[in-house]
């Protein structure tokens, strides 16, 4: 069986196409430039393009074809690099100045094919180098290879928008390969004669062989492989045997001697150990059966992962014991130094204590205490270290916290004995810097009492040494916080009342001076106000006076709070937070004022504004008027026109209106968009009678033109007498025109087919 298969793999390579010489370039991502043909920034652009929504275009440029066939070197290429169906190959020879492109989707080649037939072309491979010589072509005689190969990107894109063709495939000329020469010479595949039968017949057959072949070669070296796998995973299982079996014998030291946590950590270990050891022997008997023929793919590759499944479980399983075995094995081999070492620092400990008794005269019992419940702990653990080193372990590791916290306390007892022999000092500074405050801003009567917040303080301090006497540090810490605290906020709170008292003071300033500046906005309203009323309608200034008025109120009830403000903010009463709301909200109040003030003012403006707009309209009509009248007459037509503004009626409403007192301004614009409307109108019309006469005047002058013209000619007619008569034998006057195309231009391309069955192929010659 191996003879036969090597023989016909043998065969096979030996029909292999010449074509096929040329080396085959490692794909180097979308754009592999073997010919140097781009710059790194136009292929990292090039390469983000070429990657669209349905097709991927690959670029190989190459310094030539060595002779091979364009297209035959391009499908290589295509199934070399393994390019699936919406992977499209540009190939670019430089040297051979050829393109080729490749592809093995028929819906792309239908689209390229309705593309071509739209712009009057042929479908099959004519479709792609058409595409090649209207894309590519001109930007490659130019040198221009990046904005060529971009412009195929964006013809291939853009093929996609075009609808019908046929979507079954490729056939016809694009089933199989033809040439187009220069001047339109060439080879079409579906004019074939019966020798290209034949060889379509033998390529075909060919084909089907060689993919039998495949076919074959794949099963023998898939089942091969496959069969190579299960075998090695199945001698994985004695490398599990011998792991299980190494951690049993690391268990033999403790098994017999240990007990208590220890004994029963060691014997569940122990007992899963050898069961998995039984599962593990069992499995590889199972596995050392026949195992399934190399063809039945699908039977290996299930015993493989099911094998994997049970390796990766038994190998887990064998892990987490380990690490149970290593926790026993380092408590065995670490606790007893770890007793060793409490036991030496108990000693350097009892001394600390002594010493800070001796020098603080406290008692520190409950550090005491703590010494007492370490050497009992370590004592336990000694007990234990030899028969129960895991129990040992887990007192040992509370024992190392005593110690740690012991030596912290003893630390803090020194800190904490400074500390308060040092409160008194602190207190006393606290104390002056509040006094200090308050004599520097009067603060003597403010509601707030730091004092008492230094009282508490030193209440605190006596209970910080009552439990630094006992011993009781967390308390001692506990306490010495909240003692800093209050002496902070002492400070603080009497820092913010200065500020308050000293922001009151500015802020009263602020409002005595504000309230003179809006009393005088006030009265000033007030008085336009009431000259507004003899100018304007009353439904005009209602609302602002209205407004006026409701905020005059709140201003003079804002007025008769600042007198409490200022008892409040006095040394006298030392209520400075409530003056401090007081003030904010008349500060508020005038802010709120300030704003309704201007904006009566400015609806006041705005009044006077409307009025003067409608007597420029009244102005400005009558000038529009007289300056359309003054037109008429100039050019002779007044007699058309009778126009009298007085006559009007809106011009005499308006100016009857704009006389009268107090205005309606709202009826007055009314009147005033009628007056404009009739003057626009009358202006409107003296332009079109204007232009009506300039036509007229210029049609007569032009018929006048043509009746001198018409009598030219006939007096010409009529002095050059009658007309001669002649023969017909004179000689013929003739003329003629030629053109050339004064020179033809023409080009071929020539493209390559793809198989039938296989890659869409089209090229082109720049």
């Amino acid at each position: 069986m191996r003879r036969i298969l090597a023989l016909v793999l043998i065969v096979s390579l030996l029909y292999v196409p010449a074509a096929y010489a040329a080396d085959i370039p490692v794909r180097q991502g979308v754009v592999t430039d073997e010919a140097g043909l781009l710059t790194a920034q136009e292929a990292a652009a090039i390469a983000k393009a070429a990657v669209g929504d349905r097709y991927t275009v690959n670029i190989l440029t190459i310094d030539e074809l060595d002779g091979a066939n364009s297209a035959d070197y391009a499908e290589e290429v295509y199934n070399t690099w393994g390019l699936k169906t919406r992977d499209v190959l540009l190939l670019i020879a430089y040297g051979d100045q050829q393109t080729e492109i490749s592809f093995n989707n028929p819906a792309l080649q239908s689209e390229l094919d309705a593309q071509s037939r739209n712009r009057g072309g042929k479908a099959g491979s004519a479709a792609i180098t058409s595409l090649l010589e209207n894309y590519f072509n001109p930007y490659a005689r130019d040198g221009d290879f990046a904005g060529g190969i971009s412009s195929v990107i964006r013809g291939l894109q853009a093929a996609g928008s075009v609808q019908g063709g046929t979507a079954g495939g490729v056939s016809g000329s694009t089933g199989s390969s033809g040439t187009a020469g220069t001047g339109g010479t060439g080879t079409a595949a579906q004019s074939g004669t019966g020798t290209g039968g034949l060889s379509f017949v033998t390529l075909a057959a060919g084909l089907a062989g060689a993919a039998l072949l495949l076919v074959v070669l794949y099963v023998l070296i898939a089942g091969l492989r496959r069969r190579s796998l299960l075998v090695q995973q199945q001698g994985q299982l004695d490398g599990l045997l011998v792991r299980a079996n190494r951690a049993l014998e690391s268990l033999q030291p403790f098994q017999g001697i240990v007990q208590g946590k220890t004994g029963e950590m060691v014997e569940g270990i122990s007992q899963r150990l050898s069961a998995k050891l039984v599962e593990i022997s069992a499995l590889k008997s199972a596995g050392q059966g026949a195992l399934p023929p190399f063809y039945r793919l699908t039977a290996l590759k299930t015993a493989i992962a099911e094998l994997q499944q049970a390796e990766d479980k038994f190998r887990t399983s064998l892990e987490e014991e380990e690490k149970g075995i290593a926790v026993v094995s380092d408590a065995d081999r670490n606790v007893k130094q770890r007793i060793t070492e409490l036991k030496q620092d108990a000693p350097e400990l009892d001394g600390q204590l002594q010493q800070a008794v001796k020098e603080t005269g406290y008692a520190l019992q409950d550090i005491a205490e703590d010494l007492q419940e370490l050497a009992e702990e370590t004592a336990k653990a000694d007990q234990l270290e030899l028969f129960d080193p895991i129990a040992a372990q887990v007192i040992t590791d509370e024992a190392a916290e005593r110690q740690e916290q012991i030596e912290r306390d003893l630390q803090d007892v020194d800190a904490y004995d400074d500390k308060l022999k040092a409160f008194p000092g602190a207190l006393a500074a606290t104390r002056s810097r509040i006094a200090g405050l308050i004599e520097q801003n009067s603060l003597h009567n403010m509601k707030v009492k730091p004092y008492d917040s230094l009282e508490q303080a030193a209440a605190h301090a006596a209970s910080l040494e009552a439990s630094l006497r006992s011993g009781d540090m967390d308390e001692v810490r506990r306490i010495g916080a909240a003692l800093d605290a209050q002496l902070a906020e002492a400070v603080s709170v009497t820092e913010h009342q200065a500020q308050i008292r000293q922001d009151n003071r500015r802020d009263l300033e602020t409002v005595r001076s504000q309230w003179g500046v809006l009393t005088q906005r006030r009265n000033e309203l007030q008085g336009k106000l009431a000259e507004a009323q003899n100018q304007f309608a009353r439904q005009h200034l209602e609302g602002l006076r209205q407004t006026l008025e409701e905020t005059g109120t709140a201003l003079r009830q804002g007025a008769g709070e600042v007198p409490q403000l200022e008892t409040w903010t006095s040394d006298a009463r030392g209520e400075y937070g409530q003056a401090r709301s007081g003030l904010d909200r008349l500060l508020a109040l005038q802010d709120e004022t300030a704003a309704s003030f201007s904006s009566i003012d400015d609806n006041i403006s705005a009044l006077y504004e409307r009025l003067d707009s409608l007597r420029r309209l009244f102005t400005e009509g009558q000038s529009r008027a007289e300056a359309a009248q003054g037109l008429l007459r100039s050019r002779g037509i007044t007699a058309q026109s009778r126009f009298q503004l007085s006559l009007l009626p809106e011009y005499s409403e308006l100016e009857q209106r704009l006389a009268a007192r107090p205005y309606n301004l709202n009826e007055l614009e009314g009147t005033g968009r009628s007056y404009a409307s009739q003057i626009s109108a009358f202006v409107e019309e003296a332009e079109r009678l204007i232009r009506q006469k300039e036509e007229a005047e210029r049609a007569a002058r032009q018929a006048a033109l043509l009746e001198q013209q018409r009598r030219e000619q006939a007096r010409r007619r009529m002095s050059s007498g009658p007309p001669s008569s002649g023969g017909f034998g004179g000689g013929n006057s003739s003329g003629g025109s030629s053109w050339g195309g004064g020179g033809r231009s023409s080009g071929g391309s020539s493209w390559g087919g793809g198989k039938s069955g296989g890659n869409s192929s089209g090229g082109s010659k720049w």
